[in-house]
């Protein structure tokens, strides 16, 4: 069974590019957007990604880490810029989820460690954010602190996916 099935335009943008000098670029851009736009998670494009070329596991895990550190980066730029009024307005039920609660919690706590631990981990990224341009956390505090952890996370993913592909072909 397949879990993270690919939108047809985006594994048509994947096979057209990985050909091409500029497929980390292209896959880089799609972390940035996916994590700016909180539409998908991106790991589901990195697998196929290193499943198509595997040579570039370092390249397209380091640079989709940076790439997801600065879409958060502007991401609560904009939450700080809509203010808190507009995002509870239209997300009344976030503050109710129980990944909210865990986050604020954490994040008071933890200060951006727990922001990197969040970002290095499979928990949503997205309230912790909503939470640190609430809270008025430092927006370089924040790209820094995420992009330690996309990159570390997205590292380790691509090279088990270059290394064991057998495992995750399914997600191809």
């Amino acid at each position: 069974m397949k879990t993270h099935v690919l939108p047809d335009w985006l594994r048509r943008l994947l096979m057209r590019s990985v050909a091409h000098r500029y497929y980390s670029p292209v896959v880089t851009a799609i972390a940035f957007a996916s994590t700016i736009t909180f539409s998908f998670p991106f790991v589901a494009v990195l697998i196929p990604a290193v499943l198509l070329s595997p040579r570039r596991w370092r390249t397209l895990g380091l640079f989709c880490g940076l790439a997801s550190g600065l879409g958060a980066a502007v991401l609560v730029e904009i939450f700080q810029y809509l203010g808190s009024e507009f995002v509870v307005a239209r997300y009344p039920e976030l503050m109710q989820m129980q990944a909210w609660q865990t986050t604020s919690d954490w994040l008071q706590d933890w200060g951006l460690l727990a922001m990197l631990i969040i970002a290095g981990s499979p928990m949503p990224q997205t309230p912790a954010l909503l939470f640190c341009a609430l809270a008025g956390v430092s927006t370089p505090g924040i790209l820094v602190a995420v992009a330690i952890g996309k990159t570390v996370k997205y590292l380790c993913l691509a090279w088990a996916t270059a290394h064991y592909p057998a495992r995750f072909i399914r997600y191809n």
